[in-house]
């Protein structure tokens, strides 16, 4: 197994960056910075620099599916067997990706079919830990991952962290670019799943990591704060989620009931209400039309 570790870089927190390539830089292969035409991307190339890892830079943010897709080519070209994708801010505690690589290749073993494996994340604004997801019906099954050892299969798991092997992406497909961001790694998740691909989160392997900015409560429910645009992009693609045939049932209720939610809560509990309004609602008529991409001005 030759793992390449393909972080996506927008703006980021240099010195956050930093930890995350150093937190790898001894439990993979190689490393490949594909960064989306951000300001600071001398600081970036240096960071890289630093660790060996090899840079891919865009002059325009294309999306983090399109960057996923780059560095999936470029392990493809250099010979690696498996991709380790990585967001700018999830550091890995040491022997994370040696623990995947056992796990993935036991489940193999078992399975068969396995489309991904990622670590059980810790989100630190919400204080939780991430379930496992399973349709069953028009009911979305929570599994929680306390007290569990062994990897628990999941419908979708987070990219960041997430252990793909190539040979699967071959037959699967390709992250969906036109999403730009958003449910990008659910959608592949549903895609792989159709063609018969498992996914599971491995409880040993646990990670901390931030969802957008802060949370707001619903009931007994929380949902991350993200800035105004990411509202934009999360409705238009749930709702055309929604309406894809490989989409479990459950799943589908579950996108429209949220985005609901969403235009509850964006609109009432947070700052910039009118522009989250306004963002939400070209977000619902450009999924119907089908303006995908990054949104126009």
């Amino acid at each position: 197994m030759r793992i390449l570790a393909v972080a996506v870089t927008y703006n980021p927190d240099t010195g956050l960056l930093a930890r995350v390539l150093d937190s790898i830089a001894s439990q993979i292969d190689g490393i490949a910075v594909v960064d989306n035409g951000s300001v600071n991307m001398a600081e970036i190339g240096q960071i890289a620099q630093g660790v060996g890892a090899q840079v891919l830079s865009n002059s325009q943010n294309l999306g983090i599916a399109a960057a996923q897709n780059q560095g999936i080519a470029l392990a493809r070209k250099d010979g690696f067997t498996h991709v380790l994708l990585l967001d700018q801010d999830t550091i890995l505690a040491p022997g994370v990706v040696a623990d995947l690589a056992h796990q993935l290749s036991l489940l193999e073993r078992d399975h068969g079919k396995v489309s991904a494996i990622g670590p059980a994340y810790f989100e630190r604004h919400s204080k939780q830990q991430t379930r496992a997801y399973r349709a069953n019906g028009l009911r979305l099954l929570r599994i929680s991952l306390e007290n569990q050892a062994r990897p628990i299969a999941s419908d979708s798991i987070i990219a960041s962290g997430s252990l793909i092997p190539l040979a699967v992406l071959e037959q699967v497909g390709e992250f969906k670019e036109d999403l730009f961001i958003d449910l990008v790694d659910v959608e592949w998740c549903f895609r792989a799943r159709a063609a018969g691909f498992a996914a599971f989160i491995a409880p040993s392997a646990v990670v901390d990591h931030h969802l957008g900015s802060g949370t707001v409560k619903i009931g007994r429910r929380q949902i991350a704060v993200h800035t105004p645009v990411r509202n934009y992009y999360w409705v238009r693609n749930a709702l055309w989620l929604a309406r894809q045939p490989y989409t479990p049932l459950a799943w589908r209720l579950y996108f429209i009931s949220r985005s609901l939610a969403f235009l509850g809560a964006y609109t009432t509990l947070v700052d910039k209400k009118r522009l989250r309004l306004q963002l939400m609602g070209r977000g619902i008529r450009d999924s119907f039309i089908g303006r995908f991409g990054r949104i126009r001005p």
